[in-house]
């Protein structure tokens, strides 16, 4: 009896140290985990939550991301009041302490490397800081998870 103890303790304790986000789920890969539909919920310039700014359009409050299996991205946005959508590719970076979009839109391309401070199963909150020295953190909500669809 001891020894299945032991045994479980070991196990439990090997699953917690190799969990990277520790609100998350250490059973589930950061890869199942970010596939889904992704709704930008709060947007913060320097330290300060902003309802009217944001870093580009594709970045604004309520922009919608789309994380899919196959590395595809889509951004579903709000410019001059007509929604808009671009498509790009996504990928974990620094040994999945970054997420990394490319992406094409008809006016730029963007890409950023975002760091990610919080990877809860229904939160994303990352940040970057851009050309002019301003610090961003992006606060993403999960809208629909995709893994069960297995995209």
């Amino acid at each position: 009896m001891k020894r299945i103890f032991f045994v479980i303790t070991v196990f439990i304790l090997v699953l917690a140290a190799g969990c990277r986000y520790e609100e998350g789920n250490a059973l589930t890969s950061v890869e199942k985990r970010i596939r889904g539909m992704w709704s930008v919920s709060t947007v913060y310039k320097n330290g300060e939550k902003t309802d009217t700014e944001s870093p580009t359009v594709v970045e604004a409050k309520n922009s919608t991301y789309e994380f899919f299996k196959t590395k595809i991205l889509t951004i579903t946005y709000s410019h001059n009041n007509i929604d808009c959508q671009s498509s790009g590719s996504w990928r974990f970076g620094d040994k999945k302490k970054t997420i990394e979009l490319t992406l094409k839109n008809q006016y730029y391309d963007v890409s950023r490397s975002y760091e990610i401070i919080k990877f809860k199963n229904r939160e994303l909150k990352v940040r970057f800081t851009d050309d002019d020295g301003v610090k961003w953190t992006l606060v993403l909500s999960l809208e629909q998870d995709y893994v069960p669809y297995d995209w």
